[in-house]
């Protein structure tokens, strides 16, 4: 599997120690009021990542990363994520790169293992007689008020349910080299006849809504006023290519694990679920569309 980086801007003091002290003094009050308007949780820092075939370890990872999509939906957690480690040919988990000039340290292991994301995707025809599968598909019926009963019924389509999760503030850059490399996986999988060949995609978007029209407001703006905050941001083209066959708020079943520290006025942001559909043949214009939209 091929390995990528995606760098974040750390943030650096920019005194120089040959400068006078009273613009020393200077140069640290303005960075003493850069910390304080951003915040603990808001500073920069330098991750590289890299992607790698999911396996057994990868359990508990994969199963977080599960359950904040899906929040408290009777689904089967445990038997996706065995269904996505048992066919690890297809999809890559996120995590921290190794830097083998450092000296170890099992603190640093651990969180050099920790999953930070998963792209991969479900053969949900394939599957259809797997149990956490039916609950998938009763999960995504319900949803969408019963619009994929058609799609679901007719034996010649061939379904995928794709995952594009991650953790927060992850810059969506990252979904990129992941979203390709599952693509010629795909591809390769057909070709040794593995049951890959997709008709249709679905992908279930985490957004929040704001409840209030703000003209003022720097989040995106949709019709009637109302603002849009997409999770992950590559999913907004996606959206607007595909078609929206159901959307749904989770603000009831505790939307904490997504949404990350808001501010005081963040309580008027409803998080909600949105259940797009694409064909395959769209898949291709879908990767250039995202990375005309992260440009």
């Amino acid at each position: 599997m091929a390995n990528f980086n995606t760098k974040r801007p750390m943030e650096e003091d920019s005194s120089d120690s040959s400068e006078e002290e009273e613009e020393e003094n200077d140069s640290q009050d303005e960075e003493m009021g850069e910390d304080e308007q951003l915040g603990e949780n808001d500073r920069e820092i330098q991750v590289d990542f890299v992607g790698q075939s999911p396996i057994a370890e990868d359990f508990h990872g994969i199963k977080s990363l599960m359950h904040q999509l899906f929040l408290k939906a009777h689904i089967n957690l445990s038997g996706l994520t065995e269904l996505i480690i048992q066919q690890n040919y297809i999809g890559s988990i996120l995590q921290q790169c190794v830097d083998n000039d450092e000296p170890d340290s099992d603190d640093e292991g651990n969180s050099l293992d920790e999953v930070f994301g998963i792209t991969s995707v479900i053969n949900l025809t394939h599957h259809k007689d797997v149990e956490c599968i039916k609950e998938v598909k009763k999960y995504l019926l319900e949803k969408t008020q019963k619009k994929l009963s058609g799609l679901f019924d007719d034996p010649s389509n061939q379904i995928g349910l794709l995952f594009n999760e991650r953790f927060i503030n992850i810059p969506p850059q990252v979904s990129v080299p992941l979203l390709e490399n599952l693509c010629k996986e795909i591809d390769e999988a057909k070709k040794s006849g593995k049951p890959f060949d997709f008709t249709h995609f679905i992908l279930i978007s985490k957004l929040h809504e704001s409840t209030r029209k703000d003209p003022e407001s720097r989040k995106k703006k949709v019709k009637g006023g109302a603002t849009i905050l997409w999770v992950n941001a590559e999913e907004e083209p996606i959206s607007e290519m595909g078609e929206i066959l159901g959307e749904y708020s989770v603000r009831s079943e505790s939307d904490a694990a997504v949404s990350g520290t808001w501010d005081e006025d963040d309580e008027q942001f409803d998080p909600k679920r949105r259940i797009v559909l694409i064909t395959a043949k769209q898949l291709p214009e879908v990767l250039i569309k995202i990375k005309e939209f992260l440009e």
